[in-house]
């Protein structure tokens, strides 16, 4: 087979992959309907997160955040520097009560007999100095100290970028009707700009992943989700680290100018049908309550803004990466469940890899397309 790529989908993901392609001499194109970066990847929290990960990411979290740290190295240093990397400044899960405080403990225990030291038990008082203003309700948890954040916006952008000046072409608002294989083999794609043909297929499609795969007669299920932020008035400045629940809808940080940035899984209602989704103002109190009961100095600061982007959601937590069962040249990676932002330059490099090499990479081993036929999720392994 030759080295031609056809991705669909301009997400992170897709644009990452095209980029360590064409870098490996590929021909590469990349099919986007919308705009590039339009949905999860550019409008997410921007967590570089390896706290409460899936024990099954942590060897491409691991990698991830070594591309992260020198990403100047992967998009070129202007580019890198709108990125807004912050590592070092940790990321903090919160115990608010004795539930939550003795799931940190055995979650700490648990990651210790993998060998894995990233994550720490903090107590009240290590936290409090931490974080001013936090409520005296909150009994410790734990904190990754290498963890941070990142502007997800300006990083999509960035790998779109730094893809384009690789050679690949990226084809946005231009919709797909059509993937078959060829019998002789490789691919023929009908576009709103034409035929396209190709040696092998990546289907970075992300909420529209598994209806991609359903017409190519495979079941990869997801469920769709429109996961909410929002934004706050600036506050005077008083936190570093980014401030998570454990099983509370709590996630935020401080910007730079002072907002407060807002998540913690909030669902607004997905319409996938328009490309779109839209925030549930009511479901979004839940979140803010989580917020101000953590940190009682915010009650009041009024939200600015809000907004929704669409993703996908697998059965066990973790995405779809890998070759198809059933067609030689078409791979899958979509169904990153909210928290593949700081996993794409790994994945990128990793199926970029794959590729070239005809051998897949270790670390995609727990993420095959088949594995929800032979295995359920083991609950140790989830996060709250």
């Amino acid at each position: 087979m030759s080295n031609d790529a056809l991705i669909v989908g301009g997400g992170l993901q897709g644009c990452a992959i095209a980029l360590f392609l064409a870098r490996a001499g590929w021909r590469v194109t990349v099919v986007e309907k919308n705009l590039a970066g339009r949905h999860a990847s550019g409008v997410n929290a921007g967590g570089l997160r390896s706290l409460m990960r899936d024990v099954r990411e942590y060897p491409l979290s691991l990698r991830a955040m070594d591309m992260w740290a020198k990403l100047a190295d992967v998009v070129g240093a202007v580019a890198a520097e709108s990125c807004e990397v912050r590592l070092g400044t940790a990321q903090i899960a919160l115990a608010m009560d004795a539930a939550e405080l003795q799931w940190c403990e055995a979650r700490s225990r648990s990651m210790r007999r993998r060998d894995i030291h990233s994550e720490e038990l903090i107590a009240p008082d290590a936290l409090h100095r931490l974080l001013p203003g936090l409520s005296g309700a909150a009994l410790g948890g734990l904190i990754s100290r290498r963890d941070g954040h990142a502007n997800p916006a300006n990083a999509a952008r960035a790998f779109r970028k730094a893809a384009e000046a690789a050679g690949v072409r990226i084809m946005e608002q231009c919709k797909m009707h059509d993937l078959a294989p060829k019998p002789a083999g490789g691919w023929r794609a009908e576009t709103d700009a034409g035929a396209i043909e190709a040696e092998w297929v990546l289907n970075c499609a992300g909420a529209w992943g598994s209806d991609l795969a359903a017409r190519l007669g495979e079941t990869l299920p997801i469920k769709v989700t429109a996961l909410s932020m929002m934004v706050t008035a600036r506050v005077k400045p008083f936190i570093t680290p980014v401030v998570i629940g454990v099983d509370q809808p709590l996630s935020f940080k401080q910007s730079a100018v002072g907002s407060l940035v807002i998540g913690g899984g909030i669902l607004g209602k997905p319409f996938l049908e328009g490309d779109t989704s839209f925030t549930v103002m009511e479901r979004m109190a839940s979140s803010a309550a989580a917020t101000v009961a953590a940190f009682p100095v915010l009650a009041g600061v009024p939200v600015v803004r809000t907004w929704t982007g669409l993703e996908g959601a697998t059965p066990d937590g973790i995405p779809f990466i890998g070759p198809s069962l059933s067609h030689p040249g078409l791979w899958h990676v979509f169904g990153f469940c909210g928290h593949g932002f700081q996993l794409a330059p790994a994945v990128g490099e990793a199926v970029a890899q794959s590729l070239v090499s005809g051998d897949i990479d270790p670390r995609l081993a727990p993420f095959a397309v088949d594995r929800l036929q032979f295995q359920t999720p083991r609950k140790e392994e989830a996060v709250p």
